[in-house]
C-alpha cells in the first residue's frame, strides 16, 4: 500500500495568515485586570496565561502608557 499525504489548502492558508497577523498587546492595566478576574474566579489556567501576558506586556515596554 502506498501512503500519500492529503493536501489541505485551507490549513496552509490559515497558518500563513496567522503567522502574518500581528496582534497588538493590551495595556498593562487590562492585563492585570484579566489576572485579577481569573484569580477571583479560581481559574488556574487562565491566571497562568494572564501572568504570562503581564510579563510579555512588561517586557515589550508598554508599561506606563
Amino acid at each position: 500500500m502506498i501512503a500519500t499525504t492529503v493536501r489541505r489548502p485551507t490549513e496552509n492558508a490559515a497558518f500563513g495568515r496567522a503567522c502574518k497577523a500581528v496582534k497588538p498587546l493590551p495595556s498593562i492595566a487590562d492585563a492585570f485586570a484579566c489576572l485579577a478576574d481569573c484569580e477571583a474566579r479560581g481559574d488556574l489556567q487562565g491566571a497562568r496565561l494572564c501572568r504570562l501576558l503581564v510579563q510579555r506586556v512588561a517586557r515589550d515596554g508598554r508599561v506606563g502608557e
